[in-house]
């Protein structure tokens, strides 16, 4: 009994999860459907009333696709939703109208239109809008009704210009999306680069082949990162509400490539930490601590994004900084175990690759996050900033 009611419990938990997951998503998604639900009642209102449009339906159908993408260049894109109605429109009236709606018709009506779209333009968007326009006159709206070309045609401009006006309006703060996407980022290489800690400490090949598997999906992640700061920056451009963000998205903007690369190099040193493990191999206790302080480093990293970045930005970014220097004199040759095997030297050479990316994160040059490094050359290309201070204070010898 006590089993059955643990497992009760666990199961209500799971449903009590999803049900707070669920309505995460829909306070999250708030304020577009409330964008949309505006726009698309205003926009249907000025095609009927002002225009005096009998079904003016390509109005609240193009506020939704515009305020619906996601990933910014929306202004582009209700350009060529415009642009798609217009050719559908033409395309739809012009010659396809009188073929019928059966199943041949409608083959038809798509293969031509999608031929003539392609002709205009390389957008899939007009293509697919020139396919739908089609659809919708050779089969609903036949021609001799109340709705002409040219209504249909005003009507998506109408419903494209309607939803710029509420996204400039009635805009959506664009900074903290983008800081939680790249949070959400350098949280997934934290909790990666701890595992493979673990599984190199442990020699459990197992975790490192999780971790391994957990980095790998992670384009869908960076994908979205990108997105929300193209999004956010289109956002700060559109609404004069939110000018005074452009400076925030545009030092979110830079931050974007060094973190991808942070997750190609993790990628690789979890790749090279399973073949030394398959290998039955080690490294030194050196190095895996070396992988622990990257993963709590990129853990507060990913904590100062999701939070309020300008609040925590002036005290966490320099702490975050400090460390990583000092992990940039800890990942030289003698890290290394002295019969070290050669994946142990490309663990080694990712920890310090990882230091430099997660450096670029945190605001520094690439010149300057390389010079934090120990050398293992004798001829660096930027020499250590420990290597330059000696040399300033090493006397000349007409000082001695």
């Amino acid at each position: 009994m006590a089993k059955e009611r643990m497992g009760t419990r666990d199961r209500l938990k799971v449903i009590d999860d999803s049900i707070l997951a669920r309505l995460r998503r829909v306070r999250k998604r708030l304020l577009p459907i409330t964008q949309i639900a505006i726009a698309a009642g205003f926009a249907f209102w000025i095609a009927s009333h002002v225009f005096a449009h009998t079904r003016p339906f390509f109005a609240p159908i193009s506020v939704v696709i515009v305020i619906g993408m996601t990933g910014g260049e929306r202004i582009n894109k209700a350009v060529d939703i415009s642009l798609g109605c217009v050719l559908g429109v033409l395309v739809g009236d012009l010659l396809f109208a009188r073929l019928g709606s059966g199943g041949w018709q409608i083959s038809v009506v798509v293969a031509g239109s999608l031929l003539i779209a392609s002709f205009f333009s390389k957008s899939q968007l007009v293509n697919n809008q020139v396919a739908i326009g089609s659809i919708l006159i050779a089969t609903i709206l036949p021609p001799g009704g109340e709705v002409t070309g040219i209504d249909r045609t005003v009507d998506a401009f109408i419903g494209s210009a309607v939803a710029l006006l509420t996204l400039a309006l009635i805009p959506q703060w664009p900074v903290a999306r983008a800081r939680a996407e790249i949070g959400r980022v350098l949280g997934l290489v934290s909790s990666v680069l701890d595992d493979v800690a673990d599984g190199l400490r442990t020699g459990e090949e197992g975790k490192i082949e999780d971790a391994l598997e957990a980095i790998r999906g992670t384009q869908d992640d960076i994908d979205k990162m990108s997105s929300a700061v193209r999004s956010g920056k289109e956002s700060a451009t559109l609404s004069p509400l939110l000018w005074s963000s452009r400076r925030y998205l545009s030092s979110l903007a830079r931050v974007i490539p060094p973190t991808d690369q942070a997750v190609r190099t993790t990628r690789v040193l979890a790749r090279r930490a399973h073949v030394l493990c398959e290998d039955n191999d080690s490294v030194s206790e050196k190095q895996i601590e070396v992988i622990d302080e990257l993963a709590r480093v990129c853990l507060e990293l990913s904590e100062i994004f999701d939070g309020d970045l300008r609040n925590t930005q002036a005290t966490a970014i320099p702490k975050a900084v400090s460390e990583l220097r000092v992990l940039g004199q800890q990942v030289g040759l003698n890290a290394l175990e002295p019969d070290a095997v050669l994946s142990a030297y490309a663990i080694l050479a990712q920890s310090r690759s990882l230091v430099v990316d997660l450096l670029q994160v945190c605001g520094m040059s690439r010149e300057s996050a390389v010079a934090v490094l120990v050398p293992t050359s004798t001829t660096p290309k930027y020499p250590s900033e420990i290597y330059l201070k000696d040399k300033e204070n090493t006397p000349r010898p007409d000082e001695g």
